[in-house]
């Protein structure tokens, strides 16, 4: 097995775990804490480069769990 062939399930892992992080705050949090550091706005942009919007994915858990209101 070459490492692509494990792309797909590291993909899964590591957004479950991206998942699991971004539960500790609201959305609204997550925006405060990228305007306080430039750094982790940095960091926020590259995640949303690569697939995995941290703001969008919060606030559709969010939804997620309230049966799909906002």
């Amino acid at each position: 097995m070459s490492i692509v062939s494990h792309l797909p399930v590291a993909w899964a892992v590591f957004t479950a775990i991206v998942n699991v992080l971004l539960r500790t705050r609201t959305p609204e949090q997550w925006v405060e804490r990228c305007e306080r550091t430039p750094r982790f706005a940095a960091f926020t942009r590259f995640m949303r480069s690569v697939g995995v919007d941290p703001v969008k994915m919060v606030q559709a858990l969010g939804e997620f769990t309230n049966g799909g209101k906002t």
